[in-house]
């Protein structure tokens, strides 16, 4: 009788993923007729965390500007903690240089550190939209 529970047992034991792994390896051998548009393109966000970043912000805003997406698509938040180097100003210089780009400045008075950044961050990216950290 032990015998046969324990047959029973490995019976289950090798045959049902057995069985699992053919049903999915003939499932996904099938088209999935997925219609894929070539032509869209998401919004997306752009995070630059600053501080005293003076010296290299013109540069970053620049090689961002000459990117081919689409200006439209692009939305840039650049946070800045509390530079002293005059950051700030170049952003804003930059800014009004590239009137066509989504450009958010967000400056902090204070130095708070990264999470309170990434919450700022969070706060002020759209709602579904992918972003990257520069």
């Amino acid at each position: 009788m032990l015998d046969i529970l324990a047959l029973t047992l490995g019976a289950f034991h090798f045959a049902l993923p057995l069985a699992y792994y053919i049903y999915l390896k003939r499932s996904l051998d099938k088209p999935l007729n997925i219609k894929i548009d070539k032509n869209y393109m998401p919004v997306v966000s752009i995070i630059i965390p600053t501080y005293n970043e003076a010296s290299l912000i013109e540069k970053k805003l620049d090689d961002l500007f000459e990117q081919d997406y689409p200006k439209d698509k692009m939305n840039i938040i650049l946070v800045d903690s509390a530079s002293k180097d005059g950051t700030i100003d170049k952003v804003k210089k930059c800014k009004e240089k590239h009137k066509e780009i989504n450009l958010k400045i967000i400056e902090e008075n204070e130095r708070k550190g990264k999470a309170h950044l990434l919450n700022i961050i969070l706060y002020h990216a759209k709602n579904g939209e992918p972003f990257c950290a520069v």
